[in-house]
C-alpha cells in the first residue's frame, strides 16, 4: 500500500513523504532537501513540483523537503555551505560558486545542473496602469519593492536601478504576498519580481498592470554595465492582465544538485522529472513547453548523473556544459 503525506512545517517548509510497504515492511528512504526560494514565486513552485514528482513517481524511496529561503542568492549560499542537496540557482550565482569567487570563496559544495527552470527568471518591474508610470525614467522619486534581501529581484533589480541612475524615494523588501497587497493598495508604486509570480496576476485582475520595457539606449547601457545578465523580450500578457511584451533582464535559473550527490540518484531524478513534467505545469503553468533540449540554452555545467540522461536522450552536450574536472570528490 502506498501513502502520501504532505505537511507544512513552520515558515515555508513543505515535507513530502512517500512510504511503500510490502508485507508490512517499509523500504529505506533517501532524504533530499530542496531549496526553493521565496514562497509563492516561480522557483519555489517549481521546487514544490519536483517534490511532488519524487513522492508520486520514484518508487516510494525518496523523501523531499522543500524549504523556503529569502531568495535564489540565499539558495546558492546555502547549497555552497552544505545546507541543502538540491536548489534553484541562478546561473550567474552558480558560476561564482564554481569559480570560488566572493561571496563563495569558502564553498564546500558546488551546484551542477539537473535541468533548467522555465521560463528564464525574468527580472521585471510591474506597475498599475493607473499609476501613469510608463518607462524606467519615471521611477525616480517612486516607492519601489525589490523583494526580500538576497533575492534575485533584490540583487539584479537594485543593480539595474544604479546602472539606470534611478533614485527611488524609498526601497522596500516585502515578499511576494505582501508586495502584491502593497501594490494593490497604493502603498508602493512598483514591484520588481524575479520570475513570474501568481500574486501579481491576482492584482492585475482588479487593476490592469504594465511591465516596464527597456529602451534601446537602456539595453545598450545594461549590456555594457551588466554583461553577464542577458536581456530578452518576453510576452507577459498571459501572466498579468493588461501587460504586453517587454524587454527585461532574463538570467536562467537551474535546478542544481550539489556536485557530490549520488550520480545514480541525480540520473533517476532528472529522468523522472522529464517523464512527469506535467506535474510541475499543474503547479506553475508558466513552466509549460520545456523539453530536454531547453537545457542547451542555459550553457551551465551539468551534474554527472544528469549528463548521463541527456546523452542517452541523444543530445550533443557542448564542452562548456560538462561537469568541471577540478571539483573535490
Amino acid at each position: 500500500m502506498r501513502s502520501v503525506h504532505i505537511r507544512w512545517l513552520l515558515a515555508g517548509v513543505l515535507v513530502i513523504t512517500v512510504g511503500l510497504w510490502t508485507a508490512g515492511t517499509a523500504r529505506a528512504q533517501v532524504r533530499v532537501t530542496i531549496l526553493g526560494g521565496i514562497i509563492g514565486g516561480g522557483p519555489y513552485l517549481q521546487a514544490a513540483g519536483l517534490g511532488q514528482i519524487m513522492s508520486e513517481h520514484m518508487g516510494g524511496v525518496v523523501q523531499g523537503t522543500v524549504q523556503a529561503t529569502p531568495g535564489l542568492g540565499a539558495n546558492a549560499l546555502r547549497l555552497a555551505g552544505g545546507l541543502g542537496d538540491i536548489a534553484v540557482v541562478v546561473s550567474t550565482d552558480g558560476f561564482l560558486v564554481l569559480r570560488r569567487q566572493a561571496p563563495y570563496a569558502e564553498a564546500k559544495k558546488f551546484p551542477l545542473q539537473m535541468y533548467p527552470t522555465v521560463p528564464a527568471q525574468y527580472v521585471h518591474f510591474i506597475v498599475k496602469q493607473s499609476s501613469g508610470i510608463t518607462k524606467f525614467s519615471d521611477l525616480t522619486g517612486k516607492r519601489i519593492n525589490v523583494l526580500t534581501r538576497g533575492s534575485l529581484a533584490d540583487q539584479l533589480g537594485t543593480r539595474l536601478l544604479e546602472v539606470l541612475r534611478i533614485r527611488p524615494s524609498r526601497v522596500y523588501h516585502y515578499p511576494h504576498g505582501e508586495a502584491a497587497s502593497a501594490l494593490q493598495n497604493d502603498e508602493v508604486d512598483v514591484v520588481a519580481a524575479g520570475g513570474i509570480a501568481p500574486a501579481y496576476n491576482e492584482v492585475s485582475l482588479r487593476h490592469p498592470v504594465r511591465v516596464l520595457s527597456f529602451t534601446d539606449e537602456e539595453v545598450a547601457l545594461l549590456r555594457e554595465r551588466m554583461p553577464q545578465v542577458p536581456v530578452a523580450e518576453a510576452d507577459f500578457s498571459a501572466s498579468y492582465r493588461g501587460a504586453a511584451k517587454a524587454r527585461v533582464l532574463a538570467p536562467w535559473a537551474v535546478m542544481a544538485a550539489r556536485h557530490d550527490l549520488d550520480p545514480n540518484l541525480v540520473y533517476q531524478i532528472t529522468k523522472t522529472v522529464y517523464a512527469n513534467f506535467a506535474t510541475v505545469v499543474k503547479i506553475y503553468k508558466e513552466a509549460e513547453g520545456m523539453t530536454n533540449r531547453t537545457v542547451l540554452q542555459t550553457q551551465y555545467p551539468l551534474h554527472l548523473g544528469a549528463l548521463r540522461y541527456y546523452q542517452e536522450a541523444g543530445l550533443r552536450i557542448p564542452p562548456q556544459m560538462l561537469p568541471p574536472a577540478d571539483l573535490p570528490k
